[in-house]
C-alpha cells in the first residue's frame, strides 16, 4: 500500500467537508487566498486534487465554502443564545458587552479564524476582482444587519436616545475596536486578547451607564 493509499479514510461528505474548511482555514490565514494552490488543500486533508473538486467545484467554490461555512458562521449572537449565558437569555435581550467578550474569547481560542478574517480583508481591500471584494466591502452594513435581528437589552439613556436604531456608530465603532485588537495580538510581546478587549470595553461602554447592562 502507498503512502497516499495509506492516508485516505473514508468520511461522510458532511466529515469531509468540515475536515477540508479547517485546513483551507488555516492555509489561507498563513498564504492568503490568491496563494493558495488546490493542491495543498488536497494534501492537507489527505485526498487527491480531483476529489477535492468534488466537494467544491472550482477554487472560488473554497472560497464560499470557507465564508459561508466557517467565516459567517462561527461565534455569532445565536451561538451567544445557545450557551446559555445568563447575559445571552435574559427576558428584556441579550448584552452587547456580554456578547462582545464572548466573541473576542471564541476568537482568541481559534487564531486561525482571527488570521483567515485578517488576510481575506487586506488581500480584498484594493481588489474588486477579488471574488470576496463584494462581502468584505458590504460587510458593516451587513453585521449591523444581521444584529439587528436579535433584542439587546440597553441602558434607559440609550433607549431615551433611540434605542438600538441610535446604536449603529457604537456597534461599527466596536468591531473597529476588535479588529485592531486582533491586529496587535498576532505581534510581539504576545498580549491576551480578552485582557485589551477589556481596555476596549471600559471605553465603549463606560460606567455608569453601562453598570448593570453588562
Amino acid at each position: 500500500m502507498s503512502p497516499t493509499t495509506a492516508k485516505r479514510v473514508r468520511l461522510t461528505a458532511e466529515a469531509r467537508r468540515e475536515q477540508i474548511v479547517e485546513a483551507a482555514t488555516e492555509l489561507v490565514a498563513r498564504k492568503g487566498f490568491n496563494g493558495l494552490a488546490l493542491q495543498e488543500v488536497a494534501d492537507a486533508v489527505g485526498i487527491t486534487q480531483a476529489g477535492l473538486l468534488h466537494y467544491i467545484g472550482t477554487k472560488d467554490g473554497l472560497l464560499t465554502l470557507l465564508l459561508s461555512e466557517r467565516y459567517d458562521r462561527q461565534g455569532t449572537p445565536q451561538d451567544f443564545i445557545d450557551s446559555g449565558d445568563p447575559a445571552a437569555t435574559h427576558p428584556d435581550g441579550m448584552s452587547l458587552p456580554a456578547y462582545l467578550r464572548y466573541l473576542v474569547a471564541y476568537n482568541e481560542a481559534r487564531p486561525a479564524l482571527m488570521g483567515l478574517y485578517m488576510t481575506l480583508g487586506a488581500e480584498c481591500a484594493n481588489d474588486p476582482d477579488h471574488p470576496a471584494y463584494e462581502r468584505f466591502i458590504d460587510r458593516p452594513d451587513a453585521v449591523w444587519d444581521y444584529y439587528s435581528q436579535f433584542t439587546w437589552r440597553l441602558p434607559p439613556e440609550v433607549e431615551a436616545d433611540g434605542g438600538w436604531a441610535s446604536m449603529r456608530p457604537l456597534v461599527e465603532l466596536a468591531i473597529q475596536a476588535m479588529d485592531g485588537a486582533q491586529t496587535r495580538f498576532f505581534r510581539r510581546p504576545a498580549v491576551s486578547l480578552a485582557a485589551l478587549w477589556a481596555v476596549w470595553e471600559a471605553v465603549l461602554f463606560p460606567s455608569p451607564v453601562w453598570d448593570g447592562y453588562r
